[in-house]
């Protein structure tokens, strides 16, 4: 029960131009395994939502090895890793089915909201010994998700984005993994279509959007294959992330 694993296959709407599993996709999965292995351990959205209090996912860091491809079928599986401050650690891995070597590696740090104040709260307080008894001291990746740092100037405004009803889950808020859609689609399609997929890509998630909002995305090219990636609603960073692409 420490771990949970999942049995699926690559499907059509998973996959971009090269019939490569996209990072929205992932997203995606991992959040839905992450809410299902949290709800078998005790500490699942319809436990923590009595106490007016839900999980957030705060940071995430993706490591691409070898993107699975249409009709692949990849096996994800997840396990909490205790806690770091205020941060609960969460790791992911996707592999062959059949077993092998890993494809894709993942680590992310989560946040304990109250509802209603917004305030975080410390996992130990909330959690008690579930915290612990209920971890897999196990790396996916050993590093943890750190602040991003994003260049202070030649961030380019490149597009923007309002929140619309495609976007939003049921907490009335943005979905996580559709700013890592978006912020793909900042990227020029020339080079992500020249480059050999995705290599990885670290996120922050600052500051939550609701149906509405105008997200405006700034892009700066860091290096070859690499983009800085901001998005702002007003003067406030709603998100920051740092993608690679393969050569």
């Amino acid at each position: 029960m420490n771990s949970h694993t999942i049995r699926y296959r690559i499907r059509t709407c998973d996959v971009d131009m090269r019939k490569s599993y996209k990072a929205f996709a992932f997203m995606t999965q991992a959040q839905e395994i992450a809410n299902y292995h949290a709800s078998r351990i005790g500490f699942g959205y319809a436990d923590l939502i009595r106490d007016n209090i839900v999980w957030v996912l705060s940071r995430m860091k993706v490591r691409y090895i070898q993107a699975p491809s249409w009709e692949d079928e990849v096996q994800l599986t997840t396990w909490h890793k205790g806690r770091e401050g205020v941060f609960s650690l969460r790791d992911f891995e996707v592999t062959p089915a059949e077993g092998g070597d890993p494809l894709i590696l993942a680590t992310s740090s989560w946040l304990l909201i109250d509802v209603n104040t917004r305030r975080m709260l410390r996992p130990d307080h909330v959690l008690g010994e579930k915290s612990t008894a209920t971890a897999l001291y196990r790396d996916a990746i050993g590093e943890s998700c750190g602040k991003l740092a994003i260049p202070e100037e030649g961030m380019e405004q490149v597009r923007s984005h309002e929140v619309l009803y495609s976007d939003i889950d049921f907490n009335t808020h943005t979905n996580n993994a559709k700013y890592v859609e978006w912020a793909f689609d900042a990227i020029p399609y020339e080079d992500i279509a020249a480059r050999g997929g995705i290599d990885s890509y670290q996120i922050n998630f600052n500051h939550e959007t609701r149906i509405g909002d105008r997200v405006d995305l700034y892009r700066a090219a860091t290096a070859p294959g690499e983009y800085a990636i901001e998005g702002r609603c007003g003067d406030r960073s709603v998100f920051q992330t740092v993608i690679r692409l393969k050569p």
